[in-house]
């Protein structure tokens, strides 16, 4: 049991205690009351913080700093304990005995199981979801790796993950895309308007193949149309999928837009929403900016978007029987519900986020039973190479592809600088940083820290006989404070997955694993000062050994969190 498990379990006694004492009411017992515990960033607020009597004086005619001072009465007695603090308003900052901190890294080799899950989520998460209209972007990476990044963090924790895709193949873009494709083969048609189809070399090749394909299969003039729609989409999510499978991203499922919506199903939400009164067939409000007598007035089905905090009516279905955008997340979502997911987490771009409250608050009254929606938004990836921003403009055919960037910088460098920042916050992708090998470059900094534990222990075989095995090892002589800092950090592993999966924010794990291996380099650069501390002393066995322990169980953690990266973790650099 690590410590912060060791630690709630301390607290939740207290609690039972202070209760016992009439300090705490009894109902407190039945609430599932949560309090923090955390390692300070600051050491002079000791090795572990809680705000147990900030969020524990509702349930006291005490305030905050009394009721601290009777969970340290309560505490003080504690072997494991240096000492207690209190700090206002109400903090209490415990100082832990070294011995402690070494027990805990005995405790880390006897592989501890896995604390299981009260309750276990089916979780899907739809992600990526490029328009199959051309190659992926660079735009696109951030959400990919977000996406599946997240989606292992969920996997980590125990819960059931579907990785999707929605395949946009319906609608206007499809039909643009189809345009292209002919005018490719064809040449220009009198209703081609040039300025609306997609440009780039990429779609001239898809269409090289479908006019022979064309030729070879002999189809139909009145099945042409539909035929290269369906074969350009194909093509093209074919790539898409070769470009994601580059990045070891592999979706569980993939759910076509054009056969969701069918008839069947649109008949079904159609009615589903009348009976809830929650459409009507009217005449839509004209856009902001529009004049009326500009306005085109036409009868269609709309939703009553002003019920839910929106500033209009939205319409659903257009006059010529075309679904809209929200028409067909509607019935998507509707769709994931009744599959029996707990969650639903999509992932979008941040272009969308004028969007998000909409779909959320129509699914929230369109509902049939409760789940857990969550919409995390991506901001953009900016390029810079020579020091120069590069613009990209996928209408102008202007734009990275996601491969041309796997192919310059490689898998790891992309996966983890993607999830490097929150995903509210622009990323800078500087192509010349990402291939120095300088701790400025997290992806080299990290990856060097686990080949550089490889190479102690492959030195350390040479040199001692010891047995790969620290199970019942005493880890005393383990007294200096870069020690006990690295065996603090390794320890803090498990809340930081936990705390990565349930905030959907995997960047707290390239950033965890990033200050282990800062905190380890720093261990190890100590040699190059005093010979007595460097981690290998060839005349003293039992202090190698035990901070070879040390080493082996940073190289574990390493490993553990480039896994769940997805990310190569190199024994040699």
């Amino acid at each position: 049991m690590f410590f912060y498990e060791q630690f709630q379990n301390l607290l939740r006694d207290v609690q039972n205690d202070l209760v016992k004492k009439n300090i705490l009411k009894k109902h407190v017992l039945t609430e599932n009351v949560n309090f923090s515990i955390e390692i300070p960033a600051n050491a002079k607020f000791g090795d572990i913080s809680t705000n147990f009597a900030l969020v524990y004086t509702k349930y006291t005619k005490f305030g905050p700093l009394e009721l601290a001072d009777s969970v340290l009465e309560l505490m003080r007695e504690n072997s494991i304990f240096e000492k207690i603090e209190i700090k206002k308003p109400g903090f209490i900052n415990f100082f832990l005995k070294k011995k402690f901190w070494q027990s805990q890294l005995s405790y880390f080799f006897l592989n501890p199981p896995k604390k299981k899950l009260k309750k276990i989520k089916n979780i899907n998460i739809e992600f990526v979801s490029a328009n199959p209209t051309g190659l992926m972007h660079i735009g696109h990476a951030r959400g990919a790796v977000l996406g599946d990044t997240i989606s292992s963090l969920l996997e980590e924790c125990g819960h059931n993950v579907t990785r999707e895709y929605y395949v946009n193949d319906a609608g206007n873009q499809i039909n643009v895309l189809a345009e292209t494709i002919k005018f490719h083969i064809f040449g220009a048609l009198k209703d081609t308007i040039l300025d609306e189809l997609y440009p780039g070399e990429y779609l001239k090749n898809i269409a090289n193949v479908i006019k022979f394909e064309l030729k070879k299969k002999k189809i139909e003039k009145s099945k042409e149309n539909n035929f290269i729609k369906d074969r350009a989409v194909e093509i093209i999510l074919s790539d898409i999928k070769k470009d994601l499978k580059c990045l070891e991203i592999i979706h569980d499922k993939f759910v076509s837009e054009k056969e969701l919506t069918n008839n069947k199903k649109v008949e079904e939400i159609k009615n589903k929403l009348l009976k809830k009164d929650l459409v009507y067939f009217g005449v839509q409000e004209p856009p902001k900016g529009r004049k009326n007598k500009d306005w085109v007035q036409k009868k269609q089905l709309i939703f009553k978007s002003k019920k839910i905090n929106d500033e209009s009516d939205r319409a659903l279905i257009k006059p010529n029987g075309e679904l809209t955008y929200f028409m067909s997340d509607i019935i998507y979502h509707e769709e994931k519900i009744n599959n029996q997911y707990d969650i639903l987490i999509n992932i979008w771009g941040i272009d969308h986020s004028g969007y998000v409250s909409r779909l959320k608050n129509a699914m929230n009254v369109i509902k049939s039973r409760d789940f857990d929606f969550h919409i995390k938004l991506t901001e953009l990836v900016k390029l810079i190479k020579n020091k120069k921003s590069l613009k990209m403009s996928k209408r102008a055919g202007v734009y990275i592809t996601l491969r041309e960037v796997i192919e310059e910088v490689g898998k790891d460098a992309l996966r983890f600088m993607m999830i490097s920042r929150s995903s509210d916050k622009i990323i800078e992708f500087d192509f010349d940083l990402i291939k120095k090998k300088t701790k400025e470059n997290p992806v080299f900094y990290v990856q060097y820290a686990f080949a550089r534990c490889c190479s102690i222990e492959e030195m350390a075989k040479k040199e001692f006989q010891f047995k790969n095995s620290f199970k019942n090892h005493d880890f005393s002589l383990l007294v200096m404070l870069e020690e006990l800092n690295l065996i603090k950090i390794i320890c803090s592993y498990e809340k930081v997955i936990m705390s990565a999966a349930n905030y959907f924010e995997p960047q707290k794990l390239t950033n965890y694993l990033y200050d282990l291996s800062k905190n380890f380099h720093n261990y190890w650069s100590l040699g190059n000062i005093d010979c007595k501390k460097k981690i290998l002393v060839f005349d003293d066995e039992e202090v190698s050994l035990s901070r070879l322990g040390l080493v082996l169980a940073v190289k574990q953690t390493l490993k553990k969190g480039l896994n769940l990266l997805k990310i190569n973790a190199p024994e040699n650099m």
